[in-house]
């Protein structure tokens, strides 16, 4: 995916993946954590992680962070200064944005005025920025959001998600947006017998 990402990136300016699902469960979270954190160590690149999930905050609890300003403060305009929600990590450069709370209105603050200053401002500051979204179906904010990216990349669970749900998902950010499609927990087709010799 970095690679890929890379290719279809401009070396004069930021290129923005969001990361989304059909529906909740697919591990979209997982793969967006592990991509930026990948790019952030096999680059010099400057990589942001943003939790654009408005509606809880899954990648704060995930990377134990404690409770903070985040995106749904900025969008709320309760925080100005983007400088104190940005989390920094071990790697110089390599930062977080959590979402900080829940937001009371997430389709509201979707269409924001503030998303678009937030948005610039990043672009501005990193090479490459990783969206974390809700999912597209069952949240009418994901979809809103999927535009102020430059592509995305749909997470699907091997053997739970039905074919037509994807489909659906994927016309409803249409197919010239999506980047590409990640099947995450496939089984390996290697016999039982052989795979103790490899793991």
């Amino acid at each position: 995916m970095h690679a890929e990402i890379e290719r279809a990136s401009s070396p004069s300016r930021c290129f923005v993946v969001g990361v989304t699902s059909a529906v909740y469960g697919e591990g979209k979270t997982t793969i967006a954590m592990n991509l930026a954190g990948t790019m952030a160590q096999n680059s010099v690149q400057r990589v942001a992680l943003v939790d654009g999930n408005l509606r809880n905050w899954d990648l704060q609890l995930r990377l134990n962070l404690p409770p903070c300003v985040g995106l749904v403060d900025y969008l709320e305009g309760k925080e100005d200064d983007l400088d104190n929600i940005i989390q920094h990590t071990e790697l110089e450069n390599f930062v977080l944005i959590p979402a900080g709370r829940a937001a009371i209105n997430p389709s509201r603050l979707s269409r924001s005025p503030r998303l678009m200053e937030f948005m610039n401002e990043m672009r501005m500051r990193y090479d490459f920025v990783i969206f974390d979204m809700a999912p597209i179906l069952p949240v009418a904010d994901a979809r809103v959001l999927s535009s102020v990216v430059d592509e995305i990349i749909i997470v699907v669970r091997a053997g739970i998600t039905p074919r037509e749900i994807v489909s659906r998902a994927i016309e409803t950010i249409g197919s010239d947006r999506v980047h590409g499609v990640v099947l995450n927990g496939t089984e390996t087709s290697m016999p039982r017998f052989l795979q103790r010799y490899f793991l």
